[in-house]
């Protein structure tokens, strides 16, 4: 059974392998010095590691902005030797309902790129804005908001 835990920076270098892990699919380049800062800078609010096994199999948070009422995932993602074993479900799952806890009454929001949004819709966002190249050329940018009712009740993805 996976277990998460808040980050520490003992857990830089397992976040940056599995960050390096799923480039050039779903990060660019650029996005390696973001990454990077995200984790010196906010790596002790509310950002988390997945453990596995004994080794670290996804990291990501939940950021929030109290002047725009706002909050959402952040740098959130799975190494990739982990994919579609169920480790991404159940690390979002945590985060949607961390956040919905914490910030009940924000817009909750998150954005990525065409190769994840169909995952993202299935644990309940929906996309507002599409940006083409948003991101990077080949990476279109994908602003998507989740309203769930009740912090209480634990997100789950809309009945298909």
């Amino acid at each position: 059974m996976p277990n998460i835990i808040p980050y520490t920076p003992a857990h830089r270098e397992d976040c940056l392998t599995a960050f390096h892990s799923n480039r050039p699919k779903y990060f660019t380049e650029e996005e390696v010095l973001l990454f990077t800062n995200w984790l010196d800078q906010h790596g002790d609010d509310n950002f988390f590691v997945m453990e596995h096994e004994g080794k670290i199999v996804a990291c990501g948070g939940v950021f929030h902005d109290a002047k725009q009422a706002v909050a959402g995932l952040a740098w959130g993602m799975v190494h990739q030797d982990y994919h579609k074993k169920g480790f991404g479900k159940l690390f979002t799952l945590f985060r949607i309902d961390l956040m919905r806890q914490l910030f009940p009454d924000f817009l909750h929001q998150m954005n990525t790129t065409q190769h994840t949004v169909a995952f993202y819709e299935k644990m309940g966002f929906h996309t507002v804005k599409i940006t083409p190249d948003g991101f990077a050329p080949g990476y279109d940018r994908y602003d998507m908001e989740g309203r769930w009712s009740n912090p209480a009740t634990p997100a789950a993805p809309p009945a298909q």
